[in-house]
């Protein structure tokens, strides 16, 4: 009877690594045209790094937490793009494009916001 609850149990804990992704805020590294972003109390974004598709929109859903925050891409074709805003306790949606692949750094406008910290990184790739 245990040698069938051990594989029983090897599975359950497989799967539940599985569902953990890696880390890139789209369950495993793999680019996203939908990104759940939030935006935190503690001044952060979650996830902190997201994978984006070169040339495709795509869509933002920042949830804010207690306070106001934004989705600001930094440096995009020399200027930053502010994709969504979300007062405190609300969501709001809003969409982008970026044709060239690279690293770029995402952080919130909101006055002291980026000072204590709050960026992520977005990483934009060919997928051809």
């Amino acid at each position: 009877m245990k040698m069938k609850l051990v594989p029983a149990v090897l599975m359950v804990a497989a799967l539940g690594l599985a569902g953990c992704g890696d880390g890139d805020g789209n369950g495993g590294g793999e680019a996203s045209t939908d990104l759940e972003v939030t935006g935190t109390d503690s001044l952060e974004f979650e996830p902190d790094s997201y994978t984006v598709p070169a040339g495709e929109e795509v869509t933002v859903t920042l949830t804010s937490g207690g306070v106001e925050h934004d989705f600001i891409i930094e440096d995009v074709d020399g200027g930053d793009v502010e994709v969504v805003h979300a007062d405190a306790n609300e969501s709001e949606t809003g969409t982008f494009t970026i044709d060239d692949a690279g690293t770029y750094t995402v952080y919130c406008s909101v006055p002291g916001h980026r000072e204590a910290g709050m960026e992520a990184s977005l990483e934009v790739v060919d997928e051809g």
